[in-house]
């Protein structure tokens, strides 16, 4: 972001510019996905979206940001019911969750896999270390007794990323269909138990 925005205006200015931007992604994909676009949608001046920022990578940084750091509601429930269920209803719940954040608008995340740079998508890493270590205190003792629990988080969390992802960028209509979603538990659940 170019300027932060220091006044309660400011601040109501750059969220309707990323919501004009996450709304263009959805309903226009990248073809619509211009600054000219997003400013006329957001009602505000060419000259203000670039106040704040200076090209459409910006506000796809921008709203990656938003998108990783909205607050869920549900989810201290949703770890705290995870913890009386078996292996394979863990790793169903956690599938139907990814799934779930990545069917809603697969327009965007493909935009940010495809256009942002690998460190800028990894730089939320520390606001999701803590969320994966809360949902691997549930699973790792359900799993098989391995001599390096890290190394069997890291293949589970990278192994479910990828498959999401790369269904994101070439298939998405496979986020919302069953069968995907059963194949994808049954990798998981069979890695996690194999001796």
């Amino acid at each position: 972001m170019r300027k932060l925005p220091r006044q309660t205006r400011a601040h109501q200015t750059v969220d309707f510019i990323l919501d004009a931007a996450a709304y263009i992604l959805a309903e226009r994909g990248l073809a619509g996905f211009t600054t000219n676009h997003i400013a006329e949608r957001a009602g505000v001046n060419i000259s203000s979206l670039y106040q704040y920022f200076p090209n459409k990578l910006a506000i796809l940084e921008a709203l990656q940001t938003r998108h990783i750091a909205t607050p869920d509601d549900g989810y201290a429930q949703w770890l705290e019911r995870l913890r009386d269920l078996s292996l394979e209803e863990v790793v169903r719940s956690v599938v139907d969750v990814a799934l779930e954040m990545h069917a809603a608008n697969p327009t965007m995340h493909r935009l940010f896999l495809d256009t942002l740079p690998r460190q800028t998508r990894h730089s939320h890493d520390d606001f999701e270390a803590d969320r994966i270590a809360r949902i691997a205190a549930i699973l790792l003792p359900k799993s098989r007794a391995g001599k390096d629990p890290d190394m069997m988080l890291f293949i589970t969390r990278h192994a479910l990323t990828w498959v999401v992802h790369e269904a994101v960028c070439e298939r998405p209509e496979w986020l919302t269909d069953p069968a995907f979603r059963k194949e994808l538990v049954a990798l998981l659940v069979n890695f996690l138990r194999a001796d």
